[in-house]
């Protein structure tokens, strides 16, 4: 008991605000530049993968000392780059409140929910971490259930190359933004933007 209480609190000490924990409740949202800067947020309740493991070897909830170290960990997480808010709720959960800017070019990943990145051919991605099979094995077998919209909204400057979007601006693209209502691990929002 004492060994897993330590590894979770060493993996929560460790992480970048990545791999570790999966969206469960949750708004995010782009807001993109005619420059190719952006802004982001993310808001929801949020996942720790090695405490919801722990709990279904252990077939039960996580014991109080391993509660009160997750909890230890919220000073931690609040020290993260554009991290405005990290609250422990309990059973393997953070509620997170992660928000920024970047300037055109430079990436973000925010907890695999979404990762914005410019590629080779200088266009701007949009989209999620794709999940090995195995790891999406994985994670169905805990049961998540996941509830998630994504919004991005784009400058007049922008040329979507490709979207899966479902749904999309209104009125020859004037009103309204490009969203994706993400039900499962399996629903990866993807979007490649060029600016002309």
């Amino acid at each position: 008991m004492k060994r897993t209480t330590a590894l979770i609190a060493t993996t929560v000490a460790t992480i970048a605000l990545t791999g570790c924990f999966i969206p469960e409740k949750f708004t995010a949202s782009v807001k993109m530049a005619s420059d190719g800067g952006y802004s982001y947020q993310y808001r929801g309740l949020t996942a720790f993968v090695p405490a919801l493991l722990e709990m279904q070897k252990s077939k039960s909830g996580l014991s109080s000392k391993q509660e009160h170290d997750l909890q230890l960990q919220t000073e931690k997480l609040s020290k993260s780059p554009d991290v405005q808010k990290a609250t422990y709720t309990g059973n393997g959960r953070y509620d997170f409140v992660i928000g920024g800017a970047r300037k055109p070019g430079q990436s973000a990943n925010v907890l695999d929910a979404f990762h914005v990145f410019t590629d080779k051919e200088g266009l701007i991605n949009i989209t999620s971490v794709g999940l090995k099979p195995a790891d999406k094995a994985e994670l169905q077998k805990l049961g998540l259930q996941i509830d998630g919209k994504l919004e991005v909204t784009l400058p007049k400057n922008a040329e979507v190359v490709s979207s899966n979007a479902t749904s999309t601006p209104t009125f020859f693209g004037l009103f309204g933004t490009y969203a994706w209502k993400i039900g499962s691990i399996e629903e990866r929002p993807m979007m490649k933007i060029r600016l002309r």
